[in-house]
């Protein structure tokens, strides 16, 4: 869905302008490592995602993923918006990261935009459904 930028080891998307690294940035990171980690605990084969934090390019962007690739990129703004909002994000771009399935209208975690936030349990219902 998304293209990578090429340049050299780093990861890169035209979406989101990553920050760089330091003590706020690492925090920030580590919230959404969390919720990879609570997703870990119910799918023990879930492979490793690289994480990265940035800026949106397009004041709309909350979350980028590199379908099938195991990458992903969290706005500020989307980590900004609360747990709850965030999960709902991060559990979005963990299903286009691991499993390259696209978005689905029908679908309140898999729909382009965040209309809905789901609470833990369903984001992890409809997690499960697509990757098993």
């Amino acid at each position: 869905m998304f293209k990578l930028t090429k340049k050299g080891n780093k990861m890169k998307t035209k979406q989101i302008k990553n920050f760089k690294m330091n003590d706020s940035v690492y925090k920030l990171r580590r919230k959404v490592i969390e919720l990879i980690y609570e997703v870990k605990s119910q799918i023990k084969n879930l492979p490793r995602i690289d994480v990265r934090i940035g800026e949106p390019r397009n004041h709309r962007t909350l979350g980028v993923a590199a379908l099938s690739d195991c990458k992903i990129w969290i706005t500020k703004d989307a980590i900004d918006l609360g747990p709850d909002a965030l999960r709902n994000i991060v559990f979005h771009e963990i299903v286009h990261a691991v499993s390259g399935f696209g978005h689905d209208d029908k679908c309140s975690l898999m729909q382009p935009t965040l209309k809905t936030i789901l609470d833990k349990k369903d984001c992890m219902y409809h997690l499960k459904k697509y990757i098993k």
